[in-house]
């Protein structure tokens, strides 16, 4: 049996979070959600497996900057497949953190574009 592809999604928004953990599982993905940057830590450490992750940047605890550079330090190679997804301005992203991710996408995102980036991350 071939082992799925995993995504984790990461807003602390509910509905957001909802929404997006089931267009991604439709991209036949499996996937893990998080509520904030802390949970996202602990599941990023538990499975350090995921094709591609979407990941909110305001959110209590500890924020999407917070994981990017917990991805940064201990698993570099997953910042090529993060995603974020974020209200954030761009430039202040760039500016907070320089370190590359995949695809930075503006909150309201456009859904195709996303799920294209999603599809090119795990090469589904």
């Amino acid at each position: 049996m071939v082992e799925r592809k995993r995504a984790l999604v990461v807003d602390d928004d509910d509905p957001i979070r909802a929404m997006l953990s089931k267009v991604v599982s439709r991209q036949d993905l499996d996937v893990d959600t998080a509520r904030d940057g802390e949970e996202a830590i602990q599941q990023i450490d538990a499975h350090n497996d995921y094709s591609v992750i979407v990941l909110d940047l305001m959110m209590p605890r500890v924020d999407g900057f917070g994981v990017l550079r917990h991805l940064s330090a201990h698993h570099p190679d997953m910042l090529k497949c993060t995603i974020i997804a974020s209200a954030v301005p761009e430039s202040e992203i760039l500016r907070r953190f320089d370190v590359p991710v995949y695809k930075i996408h503006a909150k309201p995102f456009d859904m195709a574009r996303l799920m294209d980036d999603i599809r090119a991350c795990t090469g589904s």
